[in-house]
């Protein structure tokens, strides 16, 4: 579907605290008169394809409206600012904070937390999305086929990045990942020496989401081994003249590839912010040392009287690079078609050959193609132009006069967007043409007098690109929003080309299954609504149009009879409302306004976002909220509604955010575009300002989540630059609550998804313009998530249930991700009562009931009473903050006392009986140590788990000492026992279910089980008293080590004391109240920490 670029107009209520967003009134004609007067070339007529917009018109939304709400909703995600000139540099520079980030993390040791941030991100499509016979993508802007060899091609994406085939399409190697900027606007090959590829980054199409670019890459041997250099950027006076800007086209000149001459576009979305800022001037560089260490750009000032106007397209005589043509889009009999005879001259002169007389971007565009026959004396050039609507212009004379061959408006109203053109390398009179439904891939044999469209059949509407094979005629790639295409016969038909190496999709929203660790929905630009089967090896395209927000009930049982839900586009008067389908074979069926008012939701509301918010509650089925200007909610799987809020909550404002408890579905909260904030805690329907001191930014409110396991606590981010974008409160339930700035180190970009762990409250992510941040103690501090994910933006995430759990994301660009949730195994039982990853030296004296410690993060001491004499230490994080919270099991009567780390308040609970072992771990993976005891008369374990319930489990015997631990690295300790009279280790994985026995140590041996090796998993190991020997099986390999460390008597007390995320072999020698630590990582370590008759509290583990 069409792009544009209109933002909503903002208003300042001057004395009043308030920034609001009236919906678009003006025309679209209007509206791009406006914006003439700072950027001359920004759309003001939009379109759509032909089946959609007759639907669209039929519900009494224009061409121009569809586009336009579209618009104004990739703008608000992108926060972008009306009426300011947006800081390209504000991502530039989050990008590199973010790098810096990642070389940090990379220096720190190795430790559980540093292998949970660095684990990898997986790829997971859709590679193609399937719908029917078809196969999609996502947008392809720009091609180009190697001089000799048709097979091998360079593709570039909206914001996917580069793609290089080198068998003709079969495969695809992604080759600029890792660039600042994965919108590729131009790529152009030497044709001198064709191992040598420019890629110009930004998008030139005007559109919302067509993200600014940081300049031009170089690839060298970029058929082989891809050496990709840059972005270059800078003229000789070290300025940068690119970043945010967007390439409309590089062209190199044919027998020097140092010379490169690059037209340069405005940059639109993923920016914004800052007023006052200026962009580089706009129009074509040349650079002449282009293929050297430090290229360097200087501007073509005599184009246009050096005017600041985007150049879209410009193009070579092949055989004469002084002949160059260039398509500048501006107003006021500015725009139109220039032609150069000295473009390698010191100072280029130019002459305008075709007079352009729009303010219209649309009517303003031209993209060239250009052959120069051997036999002709001049080169010809096609130029593609939306001037009249839609035309194709001939010159056969080099540029210098030109004559119109077509008026067949075949790509108006939106030749901003979808415009291409190409020529037979041999043949001048076989042209190729592309644009909207109305001419998708067409070819013509008589200079472009006729067409026939060879792509209507196949190819996905909307072409941006088109290119022919210069070694081979017959061989044509296109570009569209649904992906990349190929014939083999000159045009006549085309196949996709979209396979499960070319990812480019551009997600809006993601849900997934309440238990499938697969099954999961979401919306895209452009391409429906899509499925991920159960099975994981598919994409499925089930309903079609733009998809918004996407939503799967959580009480689905099993993966047919899943009730799903998700939005279209929405429009005030026309659809307002959702769709939704109760088994996975099932038709959708719309709930809502279509035309007329239906199921409670009322087609006159003022306002509506573009994809309105669609939201989840508890409940059986889960309780559906809809916002438009109020909130609507249903409790019948759409049928009713009931409003649920004020009407509206504020005059003409769209609700932008919905948040709603999993525990209490009276808790709500609603973000607005305008930055307001409204909710409730009792279910009331007048929802109150829960920020009436305007202690959040005036922003448009991205995400308002609740969590999960407390109803006080809850979440809001914004989309915007430059501005703190995530807020907590802890005290929801207050009048007003109090809102803390947790930004952190997150860069300053739009944060448009959020998740905090339904498992582990102080585990949440952040889904930015630039990546996925994380925090494990509740937003206190954050760093970069995951390995190898693209500087993509993340539109949406969600948890997926599985082992392990995975954060899977929506990008908006690269489709969709996912990284395993790998918890740091708090079954090592590591003693850490500051929270910094360190085991700490401690004791508890029995005779007065103290617990002293040495802070590992300070070197202070502290101590308290707790306990007595007679009690069973059972020290472990029972709260999920990453401490160590003190607690015993008390053998007389049963019961567990624990005193939080957090505020040392303590609580206390029977869970036993004399008799019992008391142990801990967490066996349910969810951060949390469980009280558990092991009842050696019956062989029972009794595990009361945090996340709810008791487990009973029998295994052991008689004799058997209980020793559970991670040894199958799943963040989740393992029922285990040892059988002294035999040395036989019983392991029960939790990741299988499957018990593991084998023979290792004798009857007095200590058991010490950990990750010595630092793998993530439990290693068996004992410390023999009789040497002071220390016998560790490798977890990796069932191969074992020894070393001497320690005498008799002494108490092993194993560790990870430097933080490394290995444990440490360590004693603590009761005869003189000294530590011995052997740190893998720090060394040797000696301290003197006790007094006689203390116990270790780290030995309390040992049985």
């Amino acid at each position: 579907m069409k792009k544009f670029i209109v933002p909503a107009v903002l208003f300042v209520a001057i004395g009043l605290i308030a920034v609001f967003w009236m919906p678009i009134t003006k025309t679209v004609a209007q509206f791009g008169k406006s914006f003439l007067e700072r950027e001359p070339d920004m759309p003001s007529l939009f379109s759509d394809d032909e089946e959609e917009n007759e639907e669209m018109e039929g519900r009494g939304m224009s061409k121009e409206e569809f586009l336009t709400k579209r618009a104004e909703a990739f703008a608000l995600l992108r926060g972008l600012n009306n009426d300011q000139v947006p800081d390209p540099k504000q991502r530039l520079a989050a990008v590199e904070r973010m790098e810096k980030q990642q070389e940090l993390l990379k220096l720190r040791p190795q430790s559980p937390e540093k292998r949970a941030l660095t684990a990898a991100w997986t790829a997971i499509g859709p590679a193609p999305i399937v719908s029917g016979t078809f196969r999609y993508s996502g947008r392809t802007i720009a091609i180009a086929v190697h001089p000799t060899n048709p097979n091998i091609v360079y593709v570039g994406t909206a914001q996917g990045g580069l793609y290089r085939t080198t068998d003709g399409g079969t495969n695809w190697t992604a080759l600029m990942d890792n660039a600042q900027s994965l919108a590729i606007g131009a790529i152009a090959i030497a044709p001198s020496n064709p191992e040598i590829v420019y890629v110009g980054t930004g998008e030139p199409n005007f559109s919302a989401d067509s993200f600014f670019g940081v300049g031009v890459y170089r690839i060298d041997n970029a058929s082989t081994t891809a050496t990709v250099s840059g972005p270059f950027n800078r003229d000789g006076s070290n300025i940068d003249v690119m970043t945010g800007r967007g390439v409309g086209e590089i062209v190199v000149h044919p027998t020097d590839p140092n010379t490169i001459f690059v037209a340069t576009t405005s940059g639109i979305g993923g920016i914004g912010g800052v007023a006052n800022n200026v962009l580089p001037s706009r129009g074509i560089y040349r650079s002449t040392n282009a293929a050297g260490a430090t290229p360097t750009f200087a501007k073509l000032t005599g184009l246009a009287a050096n005017a600041n106007s985007s150049v879209r397209d410009i193009a070579i005589d092949p055989s004469n690079a002084n002949i160059l043509v260039a398509n500048v889009v501006a107003s006021g009999g500015v725009g139109g078609i220039y032609r150069s005879t000295d473009a390698l001259g010191a100072t280029p002169t130019f002459t305008q050959v075709q007079t352009f007389t729009s303010t219209s971007t649309s009517e303003l565009t031209a993209e060239f193609a250009a052959i120069h026959p051997p036999a002709n004396a001049n080169a010809t050039f096609y130029a593609a132009t939306g001037n009249g609507a839609g035309r194709l212009l001939m010159s056969i004379d080099g540029g210098a006069t030109w004559t119109q061959q077509i008026a067949n408006s075949f790509c108006s109203p939106q030749c901003f967007y979808d415009i291409a053109v190409a020529v037979d390398p041999v043949d001048p009179t076989r042209v190729y043409l592309g644009g909207s439904p109305t001419l998708v891939a067409a070819f013509s044999t008589n200079s472009g007098t006729s067409f026939l469209d060879g792509g209507s059949a196949t190819v996905h509407v909307d072409t941006h690109a088109l290119a022919v094979a210069p070694s081979n005629a017959s061989i044509v790639y296109v570009g569209t929003d649904g992906g990349i295409y190929k014939s083999t016969n000159g045009g006549s038909s085309y196949l996709y080309l979209n396979n499960s190496q070319f990812y480019a999709t551009q997600f809006m929203s993601i849900a997934v299954h309440p238990t499938d660790p697969n099954f999961t929905i979401g919306g895209t630009q452009d391409n429906g609504t899509n499925y991920y089967d159960p099975a994981g090896s598919a994409w499925t395209r089930v309903d079609g149009g733009d998809g918004g927000y996407t939503v799967i009930d959580q009480n689905a049982a099993d993966t047919t009879n899943v009730r799903m839900y998700h939005t279209y586009y929405n429009q005030t008067g026309s659809l307002l409302g959702y769709a939704t389908r109760g088994t996975t074979s099932a038709g959708w069926g719309f709930r809502g306004c279509n035309g007329a008012s239906a199921n409670g939701i009322n087609c006159s509301d003022t306002n509506v976002l573009f994809y309105a918010p669609l939201e989840q509650g508890p409940g059986t089925p889960n309780s559906i909220y809809y916002g438009t200007d109020r909130l609507y909610r249903s409790g019948d799987l759409g049928v009713t509604h009931t409003v649920v809020s004020q009407a509206p909550i504020a005059s003409g404002i769209a609700i932008s955010a919905i948040g709603v408890s999993p525990q209490n579905d009276n808790v709500r909260i609603v973000g607005l575009q305008n930055g307001g904030l409204w909710g409730t805690t009792t279910g009331s329907s007048t929802l109150v300002d829960l920020d009436p001191t305007n202690a959040i930014p005036n922003g448009f409110v991205a995400r308002a989540v609740v969590d999960p396991s407390n109803v006080n606590t809850a979440y809001v981010t914004l989309s915007n630059f430059g501005v703190q974008n995530v807020w907590k409160t802890t005290n929801l339930n207050a009048a007003p609550p109090t809102w803390t700035n947790i930004t952190g180190t997150i860069p300053l970009v739009p944060v448009s998804a959020f998740v905090v762990d339904p498992t582990n409250s102080n585990n949440l992510y952040a889904g930015t313009d630039i990546g996925v941040y994380a925090s494990t103690d509740g937003g206190t501090s954050w760093a970069p998530f995951g390995t190898g994910l693209p500087r993509v933006a993340v539109f949406d995430m969600a948890i997926a249930q599985g082992s392990p759990r995975k954060l899977r994301i929506a990008t908006h660009g690269k489709g969709m991700f996912e990284i395993p949730l790998v918890v740091a195994p708090t079954g090592q039982k590591r003693v850490d009562f500051d929270g910094d990853a360190k085991t700490d030296i401690s004791i508890f004296r029995p005779s007065a009931g103290e617990w002293w410690y040495s802070k590992s993060s300070t070197g202070g001491n502290a101590a308290l009473a707790f306990g007595t004499a007679t009690d069973k230490l059972v020290p472990a994080d029972f709260t999920g903050d990453s401490k160590t919270d003190i607690a015993f099991w008390r053998p007389s009567t049963g019961f567990w006392y624990v005193l939080r780390s957090e505020d040392n308040t303590f609580f206390s609970f029977p869970f036993g009986t004399t008799g019992d072992t008391p142990v801990v771990g967490d066996f349910d993976g969810d951060g949390k140590n469980d009280p558990t005891v092991f009842r050696p008369s019956n062989s029972t374990w009794y595990i009361s788990k945090t996340t709810g319930g008791t487990s009973i489990v029998t295994f052991g015997a008689t004799g058997d000492l209980p020793i559970p631990a991670d040894y199958d690295g799943d963040g989740k300790a393992d029922v285990a026992i040892y059988r002294p009279s035999v040395g036989e280790w019983w392991i029960n994985r939790s990741t299988t279910n499957v018990t593991y026995a084998f023979q290792f140590g004798t009857s007095t041996d200590k058991l010490v089980p950990g990750d010595y090796t630092g793998d993530g998993k439990a290693d068996a190991a004992f410390f023999r008293p009789s040497t002071g020997f220390w016998y560790i099986l490798r977890s990796e390999d069932s191969s074992f080590f020894s070393f001497p460390f320690g005498a008799t008597g002494d108490s092993p007390s194993p560790g990870d004391y430097d933080g490394d995320g290995k444990f440490d072999p360590a004693v603590f020698r009761p005869s003189t109240s000294t530590w011995y630590v052997n740190r893998t990582t720090a060394g040797l370590l000696i301290a003197s920490f006790g007094t006689t008759g203390d116990l270790s509290v780290p030995n309390s583990f040992v049985p």
